[in-house]
């Protein structure tokens, strides 16, 4: 329960009314890219309207996206504890300083797990906007550590639109005051262990060992190539997954909106499976139009 003596059942119902993706199948694969809130794509939607009809030279511009790129780097700093001036809207660090400095990647992390940067023995924190923080694409920042900072270590800002940063902020703002970052982080280690927990009865999965600092879960069933077991994933689970980089294994990413059901479902499609092999697996039958 939480604060309202809403249940999360009911909670994660309304919410996931606000995310339309989520009734477009079992949305599992967050890692590669997290659904965007509907409140969000109006924000941007009208964001984009309102510069049709006015016009990109209009007086007062520069300092309205002056303001959205403060309010971006404000609420990314509460999200892992920082100071705003220390956020930087970036999407990767340039190799000559990767090179030099020490640098935690929290593409699977930041927003499906909690850190506090203060708490990392790193010097920087790659922090991208559309995974688990739910921003447009190719949006993201980079926290620069006191130690950088104190080598007077640059990070040029990447050159995003007025529009993608006014959505990233909207959608890391929604997390924080409208579902509430507590409530995600425990929602979100709950339904990994449970999907932990149901690929680990399956007799035939190979589950990898998980990661600590990863809302993953990577599994393959050594009777089925990868991409025909997404395919089968897909068709019998209408389950939304992706691969491995090294695409030898299923990439099973959860999100706070996923729902106890449906971390079950994918399970269970699993172990149907895992029963056959390709070559054995009974085709579900076409329907015959007369």
């Amino acid at each position: 329960m939480n604060g309202t003596n809403e249940s999360d059942e009911a909670k994660v119902a309304r919410l996931r009314e606000q995310i339309p993706a989520t009734s477009a199948g079992i949305y599992l694969d967050t890692a590669y890219r997290g659904p965007l809130p509907a409140e969000t794509a109006a924000a941007m939607r009208d964001a984009d309207d309102w510069e049709l009809r006015v016009g990109r030279a209009t007086e007062g511009r520069e300092e309205d996206f002056d303001q959205r790129r403060a309010e971006a780097r404000a609420v990314i700093a509460a999200l892992i504890g920082a100071d705003p001036d220390d956020i930087r809207l970036a999407l990767n660090l340039p190799a000559t300083i990767a090179q030099n400095w020490r640098a935690l990647d929290a593409t699977l992390t930041a927003g499906a797990i909690q850190f506090d940067v203060a708490s990392l023995d790193s010097d920087f924190a790659i922090v991208p906007g559309d995974r688990w923080l739910m921003g447009p694409e190719a949006t993201g920042a980079i926290w620069v550590g006191p130690r950088p900072r104190a080598a007077d270590v640059e990070v040029p800002e990447v050159a995003l639109g007025r529009t993608q940063v006014l959505g990233l902020a909207r959608s890391v703002g929604w997390l924080e005051m409208y579902v509430g970052l507590p409530w995600i982080y425990t929602r979100t280690a709950a339904l990994l262990a449970r999907l932990r927990s149901g690929l680990a009865a399956v007799e035939q999965v190979d589950l990898q060992p998980p990661d600590a600092m990863a809302a993953v879960v990577c599994f393959r069933l050594p009777a089925w190539p990868t991409e025909d077991l997404l395919t089968e994933l897909r068709r019998r689970a209408f389950a939304i997954v992706g691969a491995t980089p090294d695409g030898r294994s299923i990439r099973v990413s959860v999100a706070w909106f996923n729902t106890e059901e449906e971390i079950g479902r994918f399970a269970s499609a699993v172990a149907e499976i895992a029963r056959y092999t390709p070559e054995t697996m009974p085709r579900r039958r076409t329907l015959e139009v007369l």
